[in-house]
């Protein structure tokens, strides 16, 4: 079965209500081959996932990373790069979204999606797939905020409140832990203090580094570690 079939396999039972299929959605569907022919970037080939609903409408706030709105971003999917897509980051479960015109906003196959990129604000976010091993501490998708000898990581989460806003509506609430790898061992960072104590070979150093450059590390902020973690490692490697 072609890709095109599957997603109108999907499509229809998504659009069918009470037997009566929806008269727009035949209308757009019978677009969706020649857009495929035109294709010259094979972008189809992404078309590997599920139909998606905004299942939270009556949620304040969003469910997304950075943004509700479709953010320019890039895959590698199946082990090929695909750049200027409109991706949405779902948090709360965890999903990547993607919108290509004249086909439905679908929620793409995760067991496919090797990496993505995020552009908000002039900053890139680099996200990967660390799989679902369940004996592994890292799981779904997970930001790198430096790669080095060392490497550091966070991942974004939003859960539900019930009832947190006004008393009347569910809310949703964005938390966050960071990881660093030093070595073969990655272990969670909960605060400065732990962080530092995770650099005491050169603690003398690294505290002269941050005091001289005047740096405030900050657990909300998780890129206000980077810095330090670079200089780390510069010392490290002048070692060797």
């Amino acid at each position: 079965m072609t890709e095109y079939a599957i997603v109108f396999l999907i499509s229809l039972f998504s659009h069918t209500s009470g037997g009566v299929i929806n008269p727009e959605f035949i209308k757009t569907v019978q677009e969706y081959p020649a857009f495929i022919r035109q294709d010259p970037s094979g972008k189809n080939h992404l078309l590997n996932g599920r139909i998606w609903r905004n299942e939270y409408s009556k949620t304040a706030g969003d469910q997304f990373f950075l943004s509700n709105s479709f953010l320019k971003g890039s895959i590698t999917y199946d082990g090929q790069r695909y750049n200027n897509l409109d991706l949405l980051y779902d948090i709360l479960n965890d999903e990547l979204i993607l919108k290509i015109e004249s086909y439905p906003i679908i929620i793409m196959n995760k067991e496919m999606v090797d990496s993505f990129t995020l552009l908000f604000e002039n900053r890139k976010y680099d996200i990967i797939n660390s799989g679902n091993d369940t004996t592994n501490i890292l799981r779904g998708y997970v930001n790198i905020l430096y790669k080095g000898a060392s490497e550091l990581y966070v991942k974004y989460k939003k859960k539900i409140n019930p009832l947190a806003q006004d008393g009347i509506y569910d809310l949703f609430q964005e938390e966050h832990r960071i990881y660093l790898s030093s070595g073969a061992e990655i272990l969670p960072v909960a605060g400065k203090r732990k962080f530092l104590s995770m650099l005491k070979d050169k603690k003398e150093e690294i505290n002269q580094y941050i005091k001289s450059n005047k740096l405030k590390l900050v657990q909300k902020d998780p890129y206000t570690f980077v810095p330090v973690l670079k200089y780390y490692d510069s010392i490290k490697s002048g070692e060797r």
